[in-house]
């Protein structure tokens, strides 16, 4: 029994401290599942001084914004809806193939939305030239951690 005892407080230990290592590795990981998987443009408007961005430059960021703002606002306006049809689906047990289905467009959605935030990325970069865009990574990172 004394033995038993020693090793559950043992396994213990080694435990807290796997925890403890893997909350450090996640730490160091640059990810955050609460934000979108890049989000480079807010950062541009707020550094545009720091990224020492040209007119021709700010504008062709604005003109994307323009273009792309009202896609994106409303692919995330149908994942919150959709997410929210599939929690009250589950709470309300509807039957598994309706729940199926809402899983399926959440999906969809998500899945435009990351190919969005991608292109969205590509044209930061083509817009920028290659200190820019380091530098504004560099920022982007750094606020993640």
């Amino acid at each position: 029994m004394k033995n038993l005892s020693t090793l559950a407080r043992s396994l213990t230990v080694a435990l807290a401290l796997a925890a403890g290592a893997g909350l450090a590795l996640a730490k160091s990981v640059p990810a955050d599942g609460a934000l979108p998987v890049v989000e480079l443009m807010p950062l541009t408007m707020k550094h545009e001084a720091d990224l020492k961005l040209s007119t021709e430059q700010i504008q062709a960021l604005a003109d994307y914004r323009k273009q792309a703002m009202p896609n994106r606002v409303a692919l995330q306006k149908q994942i919150l809806d959709l997410r929210g049809q599939l929690r009250m689906a589950i709470l309300d047990n509807k039957p598994q193939a309706e729940r199926d289905a809402l899983m399926a467009r959440i999906a969809d959605a998500e899945v435009a939305h990351l190919k969005g935030r991608n292109t969205c990325v590509e044209a930061v970069r083509q817009i920028l030239n290659a200190e820019q865009f380091a530098e504004l990574q560099r920022l982007y990172l750094s606020g993640l951690r």
